[in-house]
């Protein structure tokens, strides 16, 4: 084939592929939606799991006696998503950062990925909780009474648009007086654990930077009296 015959071959390849890109990104998107609600599903029903043994939803930042915070909620869940072994291992008496639990929170349990994986790099994660409040984890000790909503209308888990290290305390901060946090994963969909269900966010909903919809708003907190 001739030199003349490849160009044209390319750019015809090339214009294709312009043409075919959004439906290409679309198809992408769903199935990082359909993988992240995978993941999702596991780490509520882990949630749920720890509020059956323990009698209450693990704190979102778990300290010391000193009120030091050492880790994030990722930690004590591990032990109900089938990574028994990590969670054995990193040592709940000390930092996430600590010397010994460092190289640990350099790895990102599967749990806490898209099934498959996903585009952050090692040790890092999406999936993050409300603090805030009236939200799921406004502070330490909630039971599911404390959700008089109930819990197929508040989040409780949901994708933030930047990724934190696993283990670390750093979560979604929601102040009512505030823009929201930015919610939204790496296939430009945010997706939100709401009691036994995953859901999109709405298409609709206007960014963190400008007023939230009345009905999103909603479900950030366990009563719709809470703005």
């Amino acid at each position: 084939m001739s030199w003349k015959a490849w160009l044209i071959l390319g750019v015809m390849t090339a214009g294709l592929l312009f043409l075919l890109s959004p439906m290409i990104i679309k198809a992408m998107d769903g199935e990082g939606y359909v993988r992240s609600q995978n993941s999702l599903q596991h780490i509520g029903l882990a949630l749920l799991n720890y509020h059956d043994v323990f009698g209450k939803f693990p704190p979102a930042v778990v300290r010391d006696q000193g009120g030091k915070p050492l880790y994030s909620w990722r930690a004590p869940i591990l032990q109900f998503l089938d990574t028994e072994p990590a969670y054995e291992t990193f040592r709940l008496n000390e930092a996430w950062d600590s010397p010994h639990n460092r190289p640990l929170s350099e790895k990102t349990p599967p749990c806490f990925q898209p099934a498959l994986g996903g585009p952050d790099g090692a040790g890092l994660t999406r999936y993050q909780v409300l603090i805030g409040p009236g939200t799921a984890f406004e502070r330490d000790g909630l039971t599911l009474e404390d959700f008089p909503d109930g819990r197929a209308n508040t989040i409780l888990v949901g994708e933030g648009a930047e990724p934190v290290p696993w283990s670390k305390p750093a979560e979604l901060l929601y102040d009512p007086a505030r823009p929201l946090p930015a919610f939204g994963g790496p296939f430009r969909k945010a997706v939100h654990f709401l009691g036994y269900e995953v859901r999109r966010k709405p298409d609709s909903m206007p960014s963190s930077r400008t007023a939230p919809c009345a009905s999103f708003q909603a479900t950030l907190t366990r009563e719709l009296s809470v703005p």
